[in-house]
C-alpha cells in the first residue's frame, strides 16, 4: 500500500493547524504540509469504533499517501497481577489492532508494562509472554498484518528500554517489533546518551539482532525532552531550553543516524508543536 522502504515523518494525531480538528481533515492537513505520515492517537481511548469509519480514514490516507499508524491506549499494563486489568489491558491492545487492520494502519505502538517493584528478569518474561499471546490472537482474528510495536520508555519504572526491547522482539520472533523513542532513550540514559555516536548504536544493535529488514521498516517517536534522575518529565519543542539545564536533543544528530543507516518506515513527532518539528526534521532529512 505504501513505500516504507523511504522514512516517512509526520505528527502524532491531526496538526494543530487542522482547521477542522478529525482525523480526516488531519490526514489531508498532513499532505498539505508535506509530511507524509500520521498516527492516530488512541492514548485516552478507541475513539474510532466501526469497520465502516476505520475503512473510511483508510481510504482518505490512501488518498493522500499518508501512512497511518496507531498508538493504544495508555491505559495498559501487561506486568499486572490483576486479572481485570490484564485483561482490559489486551482487549484496549486487540481493540486498537482491529481498527488498525481496517484503517490500512501497519504499526500498534504500545505502552507495554510497570516493573512494580517485581524481579525485572520475572517481568521480562511475563511480558514476553503476553505479547505472543497477543500475537497469536491477532493471528486468529485475521489482523496479522497489524505489527505490535512495544514503546521504548523514558522512565526507569516502566517496561523497558531500547536493549530490552531489542531482545524481547528477537525472542519472540515476528509480529513484534520495537517502536524507539529518541527523547525516551535520552531521558532514560540522564542525558547521556544524547549524540551521534549513540543513536547510530540503537540502529547497529537492531540490525544485529532483528536483521536489515527491521531497519527498513522502523517505527520511530521523536521530540525535545525535559528529565530528572529518575527520567522522562515531559516533552519539548526540539530548540526549546530545558528549565533543569539540561542540554537540548541532539535532533541533528538523530535525523543523520536515519539518513546514514539507510532506515525506512515512520517517525512521528511528538513534540509539543507536533507539525513545526515534523517539518524541521524531514526538510534535515532531505537536505543530507
Amino acid at each position: 500500500m505504501y513505500d516504507f522502504m523511504k522514512l516517512r515523518i509526520g505528527t502524532a494525531g491531526v496538526p494543530l493547524s487542522t482547521e477542522t480538528r478529525d482525523t480526516i481533515n488531519g490526514i489531508a492537513q498532513v499532505r498539505n504540509l508535506n509530511l507524509d505520515a500520521m498516527e492516530l492517537e488512541f492514548v485516552r481511548g478507541v475513539y474510532v469504533k466501526s469497520e465502516k469509519d476505520a475503512k473510511e480514514i483508510g481510504e482518505a490516507a490512501k488518498s493522500h499517501d499518508v501512512a497511518l499508524s496507531i498508538h493504544a491506549p495508555y491505559f495498559i499494563n501487561l506486568n499486572s497481577p490483576d486479572r481485570k486489568i490484564l485483561e482490559a489491558s489486551r482487549k484496549r491492545i486487540i481493540d486498537s489492532a482491529r481498527i488498525g487492520h481496517f484503517a490500512g494502519a501497519r504499526s500498534v505502538v504500545t505502552h507495554s508494562a510497570y516493573y512494580m517493584k517485581m524481579d525485572r528478569h520475572e517481568v521480562f518474561e511475563r511480558v514476553k509472554g503476553e505479547y505472543v499471546k497477543l500475537r497469536k490472537e491477532l493471528v486468529e482474528r485475521g489482523y496479522d498484518d497489524v505489527v505490535l510495536r512495544p514503546e521504548s520508555m523514558g522512565k526507569s519504572s516502566q517496561f523497558a528500554g531500547v536493549d530490552e526491547l531489542v531482545k524481547m522482539c528477537a525472542e519472540i520472533g515476528g509480529g513484534v517489533l520495537p517502536c524507539v523513542d529518541f527523547a525516551h532513550y535520552v531521558a532514560l540514559h540522564n542525558g547521556a546518551k544524547n549524540s551521534y555516536e549513540a543513536f547510530s548504536e540503537i540502529l547497529e544493535n537492531i540490525e544485529k539482532a532483528l536483521g536489515r529488514e527491521a531497519l527498513d521498516n522502523m517505527h520511530i517517536h521523536f521530540s525535545g525532552i525535559e528529565y530528572t534522575d529518575k527520567g522522562e518529565r515531559n516533552h519539548l519543542v526540539f530548540d526549546e531550553k530545558s528549565a533543569l539545564g539540561h542540554p537540548i536533543i541532539k535532533w541533528r544528530d538523530m535525523v543523520k543516524a536515519w539518513k546514514d543507516y539507510k532506515i525506512g518506515g515512520i517517525a512521528i513527532s511528538e513534540s509539543p508543536n507536533i507539525e513545526v518539528d515534523a517539518i524541521k526534521a524531514k526538510e534535515f532529512y532531505e537536505s543530507l
